[in-house]
């Protein structure tokens, strides 16, 4: 669990670092492919970059550790730490709104984990077809959502490349765990050998792409929803469906499902933030958090 923990910290102050270049390279480029490369060669962004390679072997060794049935619903977590990096980074100030956001969606994934209790499975076992099958129906949700966001406007493209985004990393975590698996099996030798590792050569790309798309196409409060969900959903998916994982039964399902639910309403209300909007640089959030400061020293 500390590793999980530390990967939702370093992907939270990676996402925080990479927007505030995307913001700064939007303001003075525009939305051009010229401000993309503007973009990735400012100090935030690559520093971001690397805090994130950190952020993704803390994810692996998580992953070797525990099923991704369990590993991946934490991560959502990186929404409340990013909210918290971004008031460090960013500036802000929390309120009880916020905190009951993140309360709420604490709450939520204890419910659903301690209900469901996700455990076992074995990602090289499951088999060539279902990998196959899963492989395919996966890059079709993410193009399809790619291919709505591109001929969408505004809150269409952003929630929609952030869904996009959120199938990307969880499908990457589903190779990095088929990866660990092997390495625990083989060693080095065995995931080279292990042809489901090289379904990463494209997937990356493609889910570094759709994330850096979800940062520029609009607000968080449309893409946010999609990239933190969809992930686990993702996970959970293949986990419990084609990975062979197991969850508790009977009525614990129900537990889990209410869990789930919390948790989905605490990243809406959270994605709502205008401490969350404001880190984005928009001039209502800004103004909305000025006014709330003003109130509070009064």
């Amino acid at each position: 669990m500390v590793l999980v923990l530390l990967a939702c910290l370093g992907n939270a102050l990676a996402l925080t670092l990479q927007r505030k270049a995307a913001q700064d390279s939007a303001r003075q480029r525009g939305l051009s492919a010229g401000s993309f490369r503007d973009m990735v060669r400012r100090t935030p962004w690559l520093i971001g970059t690397a805090v994130f390679g950190g952020a993704v072997i803390c994810q692996v060794l998580a992953l070797r550790l525990g099923s991704i049935s369990l590993v991946q619903p934490v991560l959502v977590m990186e929404l409340p730490f990013t909210l918290l990096v971004g008031w460090w980074i960013l500036g802000g100030a929390l309120r009880r709104y916020e905190w009951s956001a993140v309360g709420l969606m604490s709450l939520g994934l204890v419910v659903l984990l301690a209900c469901l209790r996700p455990h076992g499975g074995d990602a090289l076992a499951a088999g060539n077809l279902r990998w196959i099958l899963g492989t395919l129906v996966t890059l079709a949700a993410l193009g399809l959502c790619v291919w709505i966001a591109k001929t969408s406007r505004a809150v269409g493209k952003a929630a929609f490349f952030g869904i996009a985004a959120g199938i990307g990393s969880g499908f990457v975590a589903v190779i990095v765990k088929a990866m660990a698996d092997a390495l625990a099996v083989g060693g080095l030798g065995e995931v080279l050998t292990t042809w489901q590792s090289y379904l990463l050569i494209p997937v990356g790309p493609i889910a570094f792409w759709t994330l850096q798309s979800g940062l520029r196409a609009g607000r968080l409060l449309a893409s946010q929803p999609g990239l933190t969900l969809g992930n686990p959903i993702l996970a959970f998916l293949w986990g419990t469906g084609l990975l062979g994982e197991e969850i508790a039964g009977g009525w614990w399902v129900l537990g889990g499902v209410a869990g789930a639910l919390l948790l989905t309403v605490g990243v809406f209300l959270l994605a709502r933030s205008p401490v969350l909007a404001a880190q984005e640089g928009t001039p209502s959030a800004s103004r909305a958090t000025g006014n709330t400061s003003s109130r509070r020293v009064r």
